[in-house]
């Protein structure tokens, strides 16, 4: 009698760790924030940032689309997806569709170090990074930095650190140009971005 208790117990709990272990695994939680793009006073285009949770990890995407006219029509399409594992970058791709040319940049873990070919306009850097990162742009516009995290540009492959410039608001500067942060009750209100035509900013769209 003890005996078949004790296997009908073994298979409830073998049950309920296949059970529960399948389901953490299918397990999967997302978050959207949504930005229009502002240069000017004007609305030109639209963000909108993903950060999916699973039992594997993070990953975060980034899509924005930008039309507007500068001595002719400009366009851009921009998309990012992002990869954490246990909290480390593992990989990143960007891609920018846009009048100046199409460019991709890959960023991927390779046992100790992270390959890089990042391609922009007139830009390009296969440079290597020796050392394990885990925060990247993407990951601010789902929480406030701290003074000092050290971040890699997805679009880059450079590192950068970032700045507290007073309470809420941050800055780190990406490949010579200064994007700045505002933060309200821990949640990101606004990006003003360095470009070498106009600065412009992303405003969170409160629906």
């Amino acid at each position: 009698m003890l005996l078949k208790s004790y296997k009908s117990v073994s298979l409830i709990i073998v049950f309920l760790l296949v059970f529960f272990g399948s389901s953490l695994q299918g397990f999967s939680q997302t978050k959207t924030n949504n930005y229009d793009i502002v240069l000017a006073g004007f609305t030109i285009g639209s963000m909108q940032a993903d950060k999916v949770t699973s039992a594997t990890g993070e990953d975060y995407q980034i899509h924005s689309k930008v039309e507007f006219w500068f001595f002719g029509k400009i366009h851009v399409e921009f998309l990012q997806n992002v990869n954490f594992a246990n909290g480390q970058l593992m990989k990143a791709t960007t891609k920018s569709d846009s009048n100046r040319g199409n460019f991709v940049t890959t960023i991927k873990w390779n046992k100790d170090h992270y390959d890089i070919d990042a391609n922009s306009y007139k830009f390009h850097n296969e440079e290597s990074i020796n050392k394990a990162v885990y925060d990247t742009p993407a990951k601010l516009y789902f929480k406030e930095p701290k003074a000092g995290d050290v971040l890699m540009s997805e679009n880059f492959g450079m590192l950068t650190t970032v700045r507290e410039v007073e309470k809420g608001v941050y800055e780190i500067d990406v490949n010579g140009s200064m994007n700045r942060f505002y933060y309200e009750n821990g949640i990101l209100q606004k990006v003003v971005l360095e470009n070498n035509i106009k600065n412009y900013s992303i405003k969170r769209r409160v629906d």
